[in-house]
């Protein structure tokens, strides 16, 4: 059977690695909104929000979310919505600096990069960790539309979709961890797992890779979690005070302290814990 997996992530048939992650997740819903402790676990002392990287215009390639607040007008804080704060309430503020929001659900490889470095030298057991990935992305279920430009008579992608399909039909058969209104495959491996499962290759055609990273992921010593929800545009990690400290400090992520408490629904940037107006930190 094809195996469209990185070399360093193995599928789970045992989902008992997850069982003393599921019961600290909080649950979320219509009038308690999205807690930080219901993507990541309670119980830890500090939870650290790591903001995805914002598209620039060329030559740059991504900006700061402080410098699409400097741009705005808006406050920059720990429960910051990018869809309010990108709104400018400066008059005449000037061509935004970005041309397209952060990327929801997952971390693109220059982030993944720098976090699974940091988070590498913050836990004992970097070569066991676990990855639990949203069963409905594309790449999985086959949603995914097929090659770009495909012809009728190309023998070698015929081949290669028909090795991802008999692939995405080995993953099907996986079972589930479920979690509220999400169900995820769970896999192990190395920590580098994480950022192979982005440039896993899926064919000849270099630009088309697995393009995932983990929606919820852990050392075997449960020294921190991370937790990247499909539709957020950030990550939060729940961690020791001195990895939250190394996570603030670390050149390459711009993150900040969050309250676990704290939502990150669109409603969370609404002066929870920060003494912000409700239109998002008007200056």
């Amino acid at each position: 059977m094809p195996d469209m997996w990185p070399p360093s992530f193995k599928s789970c048939f045992d989902l008992a690695p997850a069982d003393c992650l599921r019961p600290r997740l909080l649950p979320w819903g219509t009038g308690t909104g999205t807690p930080v402790t219901s993507i990541v676990p309670v119980g830890y002392d500090a939870y650290v929000r790591v903001f995805h990287p914002v598209g620039a215009p060329a030559p740059a390639e991504f900006v700061t979310w402080q410098e699409v607040a400097d741009w705005s007008g808006r406050v920059f804080h720990p429960l910051a919505q990018f869809e309010k704060m990108s709104m400018p309430v400066r008059p005449n503020p000037g061509p935004p600096p970005f041309v397209e929001p952060p990327l929801t659900g997952t971390l693109i490889p220059v982030l993944c990069d720098v976090l699974v470095r940091r988070l590498t030298r913050l836990t004992r057991t970097p070569s066991t960790c676990y990855f639990a990935l949203w069963e409905g992305w594309g790449q999985l279920s086959g949603s995914q539309t097929r090659f770009v430009g495909a012809t009728v008579d190309d023998p070698i992608r015929d081949a290669e979709e028909y090795m991802v399909a008999a692939w995405r039909r080995q993953v099907a058969r996986l079972p589930r961890l479920e979690h509220l209104h999400r169900r995820y495959v769970l896999g192990h491996g190395s920590i580098g797992a994480v950022c192979d499962l982005y440039r896993q290759p899926l064919g000849h055609d270099p630009r088309r890779t697995l393009g995932l990273t983990p929606q919820i992921w852990w050392p075997e010593d449960r020294a921190w979690v991370v937790g990247s929800e499909i539709d957020f545009d950030s990550t939060i990690v729940a961690t020791t005070n001195v990895g939250a400290d190394a996570l603030l400090n670390c050149e390459g992520l711009e993150a900040l302290l969050v309250p676990s408490d704290g939502r990150l629904d669109l409603d969370g940037g609404r002066g929870q814990r920060t003494g912000l107006t409700d239109d998002c930190g008007r200056g």
